[in-house]
């Protein structure tokens, strides 16, 4: 019976998600990672390459480029990933434990929106977390054959290998593994078959590795900028993380998890004692890291979204115990809440990016929008329409030349103006700028159609991210017009405007890469 609930329940997850696939613009990071897709590379500069791949069998390599289809990786991670909770939480409980598990799962905005519907490196990295997750609890138990346990080891070398390529946080998996083995099963570490399963890891990663020691370490000295220790304490970033984390995590299940580490504190049992442990030092050290870094840079509340998911099966376990054993699975009353809180929270988020009749951002002409989140999920195709008609009488009327190409400065909103008005016209774009500025199209433009002299170009940037073309740029033109601007309106309010740049006949000298310097 529980069997066909959770089919039920994945069924109804993919079914709405399809549904917000269908009708939502891409988002600045989504249409990004698009990019990563139309050039395999081993490593990219902002993360491994596991969410290009996951892309490519997505969009069947590349032949389908919707919206739909670039998610559809995504959702399909994501309905693994609630089977996997399912099987964790059944494994250190019971079945009614992993079916809560499963529902705690899905009312999690990060588990079930974030990093089961965005195209983000999210997706594939929880769906092999959670397989990792799942072979520790198998291969720390008691009394089975040592031909199974070192199977099992070996296979979570091959899963938390897979994860690091989808972003390197997946090196914190074998931290927890090797502080509960340290700690409380030391046997295992007379067996070699740990550290084959450690070389296996090493391995898969490599070519991350072999990337950065070609690319001079860029990703870690991009990133080791971001997120420098021991400058000046900043608590207004911390508050932030951790308010984050709390509602990506769901303030309901943040507080049945308040409650349930106040029971383990107390070391009152509702599970096994060793499944326990091993749960919480696989979710500590990611959680407790990203709040130390939030101290002096700003971070992001997704990136300890996979240790918190690695506490629902804690929190499951305790509903499950408490909750009276019938045949009948009733759904504790917190786990509803929690339910509740995240269908509060998408269908007003859904209609506020679609038909909000109001800018919530500034008001200046320039920076029409800036402040506005809700821009960056829609908008992008209707201009994609408007400028197909501005270019074609621009060239009929001999204001640019033929087949002219299209500029960005910066990868937001370079990946959309890509993504939603190179592409269905046929148009050439290339990410010109700081190597900061434009990231993975630095390498992305080496392969693409690059600019010859003589060519004219549009530059086109966003009021809510408004950047004029820099002098580095406009002086590679012969001629610079003045911006046009073509307005977007949601439900009939003015709330955004694309400024475009005519820059005409191009002498010839800017890098094949695109990088700028004194920009």
């Amino acid at each position: 019976m529980k069997n066909k609930q959770l089919g039920l329940l994945v069924l109804i997850a993919f079914v709405v998600k399809t549904a917000m696939a269908l009708t939502v613009e891409l988002n600045n990071d989504e249409v990004y990672y698009w990019t990563y897709a139309q050039q395999l590379q081993l490593n990219y500069f902002d993360h491994p390459p596991g969410i290009a791949l996951l892309l490519r069998l997505g969009t069947f390599n590349l032949f389908f480029q919707q919206e739909f289809f670039l998610r559809l990786g995504s959702m399909l991670c994501s309905a693994i990933s609630v089977w996997l909770i399912y099987l964790i939480g059944k494994r250190v409980k019971n079945e009614r434990a992993g079916f809560i598990a499963a529902l705690l799962f899905t009312a999690s905005p990060y588990c079930s929106i974030i990093a089961g519907w965005l195209v983000i490196p999210d997706a594939p990295q929880l769906m092999f977390w959670l397989w990792s997750v799942l072979l520790m609890l198998k291969a720390i138990e008691p009394l089975q054959r040592t031909q199974k346990m070192r199977r099992r080891l070996l296979m979570i070398g091959v899963a938390i290998g897979c994860c690091t390529l989808c972003k390197v946080h997946g090196i914190f998996l074998w931290l927890g593994f090797f502080s509960y083995v340290l700690f409380y099963q030391r046997k295992i570490l007379k067996d070699q078959f740990l550290f084959y399963s450690g070389f296996i890891t090493v391995i898969l990663i490599s070519p991350i590795i072999y990337w950065n020691v070609l690319n001079n370490f860029i990703t870690y000295r991009y990133h080791s900028s971001r997120v420098s220790f021991f400058s000046a304490i900043h608590p207004d970033a911390i508050l932030r993380e951790f308010t984050g984390e709390i509602i990506y995590s769901n303030p309901v299940s943040f507080a049945i998890l308040i409650l349930v580490l106040v029971t383990v504190f107390r070391k009152q049992r509702f599970m096994p004692l060793s499944s326990q442990r091993l749960l919480l030092l696989v979710s500590f050290p990611l959680i407790i890291t990203v709040l130390f870094i939030s101290l002096f840079r700003d971070t992001l509340p997704h990136w300890t979204g996979p240790a918190y998911a690695t506490l629902i099966p804690l929190m499951s376990a305790y509903l499950a115990e408490k909750q009276i054993v019938t045949k009948e699975l009733r759904v504790p009353a917190p786990v509803k809440w929690a339910i509740g809180f995240t269908i509060v929270l998408l269908v007003p988020a859904f209609i506020t990016v679609k038909f909000l009749p109001v800018n919530i951002g500034k008001k200046d002409a320039l920076h029409l929008g800036e402040g506005d989140p809700t821009l960056d999920m829609n908008g992008f195709k209707q201009f994609g329409v408007q400028f197909d008609s501005l270019y074609r009488h621009d060239v009929k009327e001999g204001l640019m030349g033929q087949r002219p190409f299209l500029i960005a400065d910066c990868w937001f909103p370079a990946a959309h103006i890509d993504y939603y008005v190179a592409r269905p016209n046929e148009l050439s774009f290339l990410a010109i700028g700081d190597l900061k500025a434009i990231h993975h199209y630095a390498w992305l433009n080496q392969s693409r159609t690059f600019l010859a002299p003589g060519n004219d170009a549009y530059f086109i940037t966003v009021s809510n991210y408004f950047n004029p073309p820099s002098p580095a740029l406009t002086s590679q033109f012969g001629q610079l017009s003045a911006p046009v601007m073509v307005t977007q309106y949601r439900s009939g309010i003015a709330v955004r405007h694309f400024i475009i740049y005519r820059l005409r006949n191009y002498k010839g000298n800017i890098p094949g890469n695109g990088v700028l310097t004194n920009n």
